[in-house]
């Protein structure tokens, strides 16, 4: 039997949360049709013509601020992906709150700030009842977000078997400490004639406890002192969408990049 400790006398709040881009709206959108397609190309086009100054396509908007985020069909470029995860959020996509959240919490783009994080994610749903501060949900809220980056950028394409369990965390700001509730299902290794092997592709939950780590290492020490106690629940977002436009040849998406285009009337500020 489990001994008695910080999880079970601990304060738990849940925050799941769940990717936009595992709904039909997203896989239906042009842009990422298009990236899953191989085509580049014409999801620089789609992208031009969903994102402009003049539209308020949330799921597009968050798409793009992705596709810069992580250099899917087109170079990276942090400062962009912050201004449209700002976008999004102003219109009030629940996903461009997580991850303009984590931009915040970084520093990437904006003044470093777990208080703002915090907010963000709590208006993303994130905490309803409020029984972490702010300033520690936003921390938790970081850790969260820079995990799933980096578990995107470093898993093999189709890892995991759809649909999958979610990857999913208990975390306590104060202590640091983490463990693994649930972690998705692995798809099987191929053997050359097609068959599969009993071999998992990869070890969930050794990449998922990785990827926390590796966060916890990265993100700005927050201060100890103003951390509340209690644990956290979180869903950390994997999914895998887009990511086969990873590799395929960068494209230059040209007048997007002007600040004409990506500007957004009256910087949105949180609660």
């Amino acid at each position: 039997m489990e001994r008695p400790g910080l999880w079970m006398a601990g304060l738990v709040i849940m925050a799941v949360s769940v990717s936009a881009l595992a709904t039909t709206s997203v896989i239906s959108d042009p842009i990422v049709k298009s990236i899953r397609h191989g085509d580049c190309s014409q999801a620089i086009t789609e992208l031009k013509s969903e994102v402009g100054p003049s539209q308020d396509n949330q799921t597009a908007i968050f798409v793009a601020a992705r596709m810069f985020d992580e250099g899917i069909c087109v170079n990276k470029a942090s400062d962009t992906a912050t201004r449209l995860y700002a976008r999004g959020a102003a219109l009030g996509d629940r996903d461009a709150r997580l991850d303009y959240a984590t931009k915040l919490g970084l520093g990437e783009g904006e003044t470093q700030d777990y208080l703002r994080a915090g907010d963000l994610c709590h208006q993303a749903g994130l905490d309803p009842q409020g029984h972490l501060s702010f300033y520690t949900l936003g921390y938790a809220c970081t850790l969260r977000g820079l995990a799933g980056r980096m578990l995107r950028g470093s898993l093999p394409k189709n890892a995991f078997r759809i649909p999958t369990d979610p990857a999913m965390v208990e975390f306590s700001p104060h202590t640091s400490e983490m463990r693994i509730l649930s972690a998705p299902k692995a798809e099987l290794a191929e053997s050359r004639t097609g068959s599969k092997f009993g071999v998992p592709i990869v070890n969930s939950r050794e990449v998922v406890e990785k990827a926390w780590h590796d966060a916890l290492a990265a993100v700005p020490r927050p201060d100890t002192s103003s951390l509340s106690a209690g644990t956290i629940q979180l869903a950390i977002d994997i999914d895998m969408s887009i990511e086969v436009g990873r590799d395929a040849p960068k494209e230059d998406p040209g007048q997007f990049m002007k600040g004409d285009v990506l500007g957004v009337p009256g910087a949105f500020t949180p609660h």
